[in-house]
């Protein structure tokens, strides 16, 4: 796993939920940008990986913009599933932050809401993801 994925998802373990909130959008944008990339290569379903990167920017745009940082760099995606399993482990763990700061949120908010559709939308990208390069 690379430098930066590895710092998105020790972010989404923190107690901070702006931190977890920011580090989520980044796993979220870094997501989805893989299944771009990976949409059009023969070795890759990329119907699946469209569905993936619809519902990674759609549980995105459900999340507040982080104030400050950059994009950050997609490292170079190995071939096969080795290439996206990291990404799935990081939806896993986007999902389980999502989850737990939708329970600790206040429900009139609207925050708590949000947060669980989003939740449900990266449960979404995850399992398409389990399967774009199962060929």
């Amino acid at each position: 796993m690379s430098a930066e994925l590895n710092r998105v998802s020790e972010a989404l373990s923190e107690s901070d939920a702006y931190t977890v909130l920011a580090a989520a959008w980044d796993a979220l944008d870094l997501a989805g940008r893989l299944a771009d990339a990976i949409a059009w290569d023969n070795a890759s379903d990329e119907l699946q990986a469209l569905v993936v990167a619809q519902e990674c920017f759609t549980a995105r745009d459900l999340l507040p913009v982080p104030e400050t940082g950059v994009p950050l760099k997609l490292a170079e995606i190995e071939p096969g599933t080795a290439g996206v399993a990291p990404y799935i482990g990081l939806l896993d763990r986007t999902h389980g932050a999502l989850v737990c700061l939708a329970s600790a949120g206040d429900s009139s908010t609207g925050a708590q809401s949000r947060l669980s559709e989003a939740a449900r939308h990266v449960s979404a990208a995850r399992e398409a993801l389990t399967t774009v390069r199962e060929q």
